[in-house]
């Protein structure tokens, strides 16, 4: 029997798409349109380290961009601001064989940091980390189940909600997009943290909301619009990935019910899960806000080399950035996110 070989194709490559396609596991991240996002925003070098069989089909696969930064340095990152891009295989020994491959590739091009966001077999290169967990919501019981199983303080907020005249629209204009965005940079300020450059998010719209692979959600106090929340969904699944709000109108608890208009949605179109996007394992207020859906909390593991990730050093530059853009106005945290961004990934 011919061996398996590990190599490293250019993206995008019509096997690999294939592959996509036929496999249960792949999510929103590993969809072309995410990798043809970051690559045209922020620059990153997309490619596909894949295990090939002696047919040529690919038996194993996970996608990887290169980011060159002169801040936070050269690395292989599987894949930049995605929370879970877990490798994809049909059998556990051709994941071992693509784990082997990888290090290997890696080390023959001298790359010295290496992040894949999933779970792989031991390796003795490798080092495996939770810092934060994701919650899943099953969507498959219904509507009524789920609005059932949900906490009685989420129901009490919806109830506030409606009482209150929140209106909840679907966003389809770049009117609507701009709403968001800076309710999104009100937020991204708030938390002492860059935001994503304008650029970005009008391309997401194109790639994803426009072709129906994803939607925007507005929350309306009056004519004033208090809250917004990005989704993509792509196969079974639904996800959260950006939500934003306006200080002075969280007493009305718009996210509330931003949120179970999305759940509805889902169960609408029949998606079958509803991913609620990773979490930091230390915010328990926002782990325990989104556990009271009914959603089953895992941990999120990622993977590096040895233990050279590069969460140390990015984390003591983050907290230089927090310092100053929650004291400075919110230009300043429009521009840092157009200069400094895309280092980060």
């Amino acid at each position: 029997m011919a061996a398996l070989l590990t190599v490293r194709i250019p993206f995008p490559d019509s096997r690999w798409v294939s592959f996509l396609e036929a496999s249960p596991d792949a999510g929103i991240f590993h969809h072309p349109a995410w990798t043809q996002l970051m690559t045209e925003c922020y620059g990153y070098w997309p490619f596909v380290i894949a295990l090939l069989g002696p047919d040529g089909d690919i038996a194993a696969g996970v996608p990887l961009m290169e980011v060159n930064s002169p801040i936070t340095g050269k690395r292989w990152v599987s894949l930049p601001f995605s929370d879970d891009c877990r490798p994809l295989y049909r059998e556990e020994s051709a994941l071992r064989k693509l784990t082997e491959g990888v290090v290997s590739l890696a080390a023959q091009e001298r790359i010295p940091k290496l992040e894949l966001r999933g779970t792989y077999p031991e390796n003795p290169a490798l080092c495996a980390r939770s810092q934060h967990v994701i919650h899943e919501i099953d969507l498959s019981p219904g509507e009524k189940i789920i609005w059932e199983k949900m906490h009685d303080m989420h129901r009490r907020n919806i109830k506030i909600a409606r009482e209150n005249d929140v209106k909840i629209i679907q966003g389809e204009t770049l009117k609507h997009l701009e709403e968001f965005y800076y309710l999104h940079l009100l937020t991204r300020r708030r938390q002492g943290v860059p935001i994503q450059p304008w650029k970005f998010f009008k391309r997401l719209k194109e790639l994803f909301l426009d072709r129906e692979r994803g939607f925007l959600l507005l929350a309306y106090k009056e004519q004033q619009c208090i809250a917004g929340a990005i989704f993509l969904h792509w196969k079974d699944t639904l996800t959260y990935k950006y939500g934003a709000s306006r200080d002075e109108g969280l007493k009305y608890r718009p996210n509330n019910l931003l949120m179970w208009t999305a759940i509805q949605k889902g169960c609408e179109h029949g998606f079958s899960r509803f991913d609620m996007g990773r979490t930091d394992l230390e915010n328990q207020g926002l782990r325990t806000f989104k556990s009271r859906w009914g959603a089953h909390e895992r941990p999120l593991f990622y993977t590096s080399l040895g233990a050279n990730s590069n969460h140390a050093g990015e984390g003591k530059i983050m907290g230089y950035m927090h310092k100053i853009l929650e004291k400075s106005p919110a230009w300043v945290c429009r521009l840092s996110g157009e200069l400094l961004y895309k280092h980060f990934g």
